[in-house]
């Protein structure tokens, strides 16, 4: 009797199924910790260049014996939080200015870019910004309130029913006057360029010729946090051992009843103390 030859069907066996699946779900289970790896790298790389800049402000100041200041850009228009749920404002961008002397006429008490940082912004590192909130008391804890104030020649608009706190006696800064215009290197000509319109005042963190933090209040230690901007997914602002996607959890979270360990915000503070103008990077 004559044997049929069997023809092998296309695809794969079942054997052969079972080890590409297996196969995929190790390469998903490596990817998702490689993904916050890199953001991780991102986050900490973006706070330690605000941390150079801080410091290089303070050792400017002392050096050159004059005030120097690190100010802050605030973002285009207000951006929704993707945790609170909430339109907020945060900052994006820093630059190095110092205090022009009381001979300087018209310009005397301004700010001016620092010549060797340059007159422009320097952005945070992509997707990262500065929150306008009081960093966590404690690991895994909520954010703080959301820190505005009112400024000499404006108010910054916080969207609807926010409750907020005193800028400068939660994160140390003060309304910083920069004149963004031109000035001659002849004393002649400063009073005929000066143009008050080029004068722009901006948040800043503010280090007299001591090297001492000179704004804020009366606190010893001001803390800000270095974080995933307020308009990123939650899985990139928040570790959790809950899904983030229900919003019962994240509001009892956000209301202090959610027992600790369970989820908290990504970022770095970093702090600035007064009495010294030391900076730090800390950990939530």
């Amino acid at each position: 009797m004559r044997r049929l030859k069997r023809h092998s069907a296309p695809g794969f066996s079942l054997v052969e199924l079972l080890v590409v699946l297996a196969v995929i779900g190790i390469i998903g289970g490596i990817s998702i910790p490689i993904v916050r790896m890199f953001s991780q790298n991102d986050l900490q790389r973006g706070a330690r260049e605000l941390h150079t800049v801080l410091r290089a402000a303070r050792v400017y100041a002392a050096t050159y014996n004059v005030n120097t200041a690190v100010i802050y850009q605030l973002n285009t228009g207000v951006m929704d939080d993707t945790v609170r749920r909430q339109t907020v404002r945060c900052l994006q961008a820093a630059a190095v200015v110092y205090q022009l002397p009381a001979d300087m006429g018209l310009h005397k008490g301004k700010y001016v870019p620092v010549p060797k940082f340059g007159a422009e912004f320097r952005p945070f590192t992509q997707g990262h910004a500065v929150l306008l909130d009081t960093v966590p008391d404690q690991t895994g804890g909520p954010p703080g309130l959301p820190v505005y104030a009112r400024m000499e020649g404006g108010e910054f608009y916080v969207g609807e029913n926010a409750e907020t706190v005193n800028i400068q006696n939660s994160l140390g800064m003060t309304s910083v006057p920069v004149y963004l215009g031109h000035i001659s290197p002849n004393s002649a000509d400063w009073e005929a360029e000066y143009d008050e319109t080029a004068s722009v005042r901006y948040l800043g963190h503010v280090f007299n010729s001591a090297g001492q933090l000179s704004s804020g209040g009366e606190a010893q230690r001001y803390r800000m946090l270095f974080a995933p901007a307020p308009d990123r997914p939650r899985e990139e602002r928040m570790w959790s051992t809950l899904p983030l996607t229900e919003d019962d959890v994240l509001v009892k979270w956000l209301s202090g009843d959610m027992p600790g360990g369970v989820m908290g915000m990504l970022g770095v503070p970093i702090e600035i103390f007064r009495s010294t103008g030391r900076v730090n990077m800390g950990s939530l």
